[in-house]
């Protein structure tokens, strides 16, 4: 073949790789934003999907409307403009939301469930500062999940606390330990608790609603408690006004009497 032929067809050749790779990205970009646009045609613009439900279910005191505030979702938006997944987070931060769900319900329905964090404690003493709960898990919640009859943790160590923090003291979950073992139903009403200072580094003082104080070191802590239930029965069976139980040690516990008599010993 001659040289000028081969240069042709070279040129030929050239153009062709040329066209292709300028074809296939157009041709790719066109089938994108042909697809965005029969995607809203036929679902996000489309006044078929508008929504007209929105359900919310949730098992703490949260109103539906603020939780549909907080998901940002309303009636009348587009049920395919709303990204679930983005949904969700927002409601995950709300602290007092533990977990959340959103999803779509075909033609017109968006589906939020809600579960919500329960305060078990106070922190701090009354009366200093913006007053502050813990969930069971060191979440911090704000100022509408506090109740005056919430036992107080006094104590903790972290500083600048807010609502949606987890506390990161070491000692806050053995306080708490001690406080989910108190409110079982068997001896709920035998050792209400009113306040757990966790400041002392080898032990808890818990105050009972009843007046007593309990110096409870931190391990073995559902024995000592199980231990302290027992303690207070005799006590009352004998006629001991018991004021302080010292149960910082693994055995003879101690019980001390209000004023002046001699100790009486839990073993």
């Amino acid at each position: 073949m001659p040289a000028a032929a081969r240069r042709r067809a070279a040129g030929r050749r050239l153009a062709g790789v040329l066209m292709l790779l300028v074809g296939i990205p157009a041709l790719a970009a066109g089938a994108y934003w042909g697809g965005r646009k029969a995607w809203r045609a036929m679902f996000s613009e489309n006044d078929f999907f508008l929504i007209r439900r929105i359900e919310v279910t949730t098992d703490g005191s949260l109103g539906a409307d603020h939780i549909r505030e907080y998901a940002r979702v309303r009636e009348g938006m587009n049920l395919f403009g709303i990204r679930p997944g983005e949904a969700r987070a927002m409601l995950l931060s709300v602290p007092v939301i533990a977990q959340a769900q959103v999803g779509r319900r075909l033609p017109d329905t968006v589906v939020i469930e809600v579960a919500e964090r329960t305060a078990v404690a106070r922190l701090g003493r009354p009366g200093s500062g913006t007053p502050l709960a813990v969930d069971n898990t060191g979440h911090v919640l704000g100022p509408s999940s506090v109740r005056a009859s919430l036992p107080v943790i006094l104590g903790v160590r972290d500083k600048g606390l807010r609502p949606g923090d987890v506390v990161q003291d070491p000692l806050l979950p053995t306080a708490l330990s001690v406080l989910e073992i108190c409110n079982h139903a068997t001896i709920r009403e035998e050792l209400g608790v009113e306040t757990i200072d966790v400041g002392p580094a080898d032990y808890m003082e818990v105050g009972l609603t009843t007046g007593e104080r309990v110096l409870l070191s931190h391990d073995q802590v559902r024995e000592k408690l199980d231990r302290l239930h027992a303690m207070r029965r005799e006590a009352r069976k004998r006629g001991l006004n018991l004021a302080v139980y010292d149960m910082t040690v693994d055995r003879n516990f101690v019980g001390r009497p209000a004023a002046g008599a001699g100790p009486a010993e839990g073993n």
